[in-house]
């Protein structure tokens, strides 16, 4: 497997494994303090792990010959998406029974403080996701872009927030907040979870497109210096954007340095030609002469070779 492959699969597990521990945390948090809030906010970062795991197994494909290269991220996101959808309604209910019922107490400060250190956590985690990107030449989100996880915490923090001070204030109308926060949140995992669902079902509507995204590709590749041939060429979709794993040839007698560098100079031309490829994960292979490739970029030491 490509070594970008392995790290950027690698960077994915953390990202997988934090937002899990995260959307645990919280929600330990929230069952023993009782704040709505802070259980949606629970349920907002499990959404937000889901994404992750998708790009996890994306990853993990990267470099292994499948039939069906998005089988298990296609199986993975219809289950997750419909929990994210079934988790989002339970909440709004929930949130929903409280603010009828009227809370009888504000939910505490552990409540406050858990959120806040939630927020702390993930705004580390999308801190080291675009380090991590950086260094393997996958371009960031942008700026704000797919941040619904700060307005929920956002919005859960206020409302605890406001539910406490209405303890201090001693103003019970105010611990309704609490659950009202909550009740907001469990619209973002209600649109996270519908997101997830829409995507997966438009992937079978696309076969067409990416049947052109993939002969757009090969001929963009072989036009790169260096590339003597393409035995592959395989595209996995990332939310709005795709992920491409390429199979490369070059010339046997180059260095593993000069493999490389033709390595990226094919990563560098897809991510800045195609604007929906975010991410390319490329393998290079020494060249057969004995083996019928197609091949371009002949030079006279090379074609001495074929000879």
């Amino acid at each position: 497997m490509d070594q970008r492959a392995v790290s950027a699969q690698r960077g994915a597990l953390v990202s997988v494994c934090g937002l899990l521990g995260l959307s645990l945390f919280k929600g330990a948090a929230g069952w023993l303090t009782g704040s709505k809030a802070l259980l949606a906010d629970a349920c907002q970062s499990a959404a937000d792990c889901a994404g992750s795991f998708a790009s996890y197994l994306g990853w993990r494909g990267a470099g292994k010959k499948r039939n069906d290269p998005r089988q298990a991220e296609f199986a993975a996101s219809i289950v997750l998406s419909a929990l994210l959808l079934v988790a989002g309604l339970e909440m709004g209910i929930s949130s929903v029974k409280a603010v009828a019922e009227g809370p009888e107490k504000a939910p505490g400060w552990g409540a406050v403080a858990a959120i806040a250190a939630g927020m702390a956590a993930r705004e580390g985690l999308v801190r080291y996701k675009r380090r991590r990107d950086t260094q393997l030449g996958i371009r960031p989100d942008r700026p704000g872009e797919n941040r619904s996880d700060i307005f929920a915490s956002l919005t859960a923090l206020v409302g605890a927030s406001a539910a406490m001070a209405g303890d201090v204030l001693e103003m019970p109308v105010l611990y309704v907040l609490d659950p009202a926060a909550g009740l907001v949140v469990s619209v973002f995992v209600l649109r996270m979870g519908y997101r997830l669902t829409a995507g997966v079902l438009r992937q079978s509507d696309r076969s067409a497109t990416g049947e052109v995204d993939t002969r757009m590709i090969l001929e963009a590749v072989q036009q790169i210096d260096g590339v003597v041939s393409v035995d592959e060429i395989r595209t996995r979709e990332h939310g709005h954007y795709i992920a491409v794993d390429a199979i490369i040839r070059v010339n046997p007698r180059i260095s593993v340095a000069e493999g490389h560098d033709i390595a990226q100079r094919v990563r560098r031309h897809l991510t800045k030609r195609f604007l929906h490829i975010a991410e390319a994960a490329v393998q290079v292979q020494p060249y057969d002469p004995g083996y019928p490739y197609k091949t371009n970029h002949l030079d006279e030491e090379w074609s001495t070779v074929l000879q």
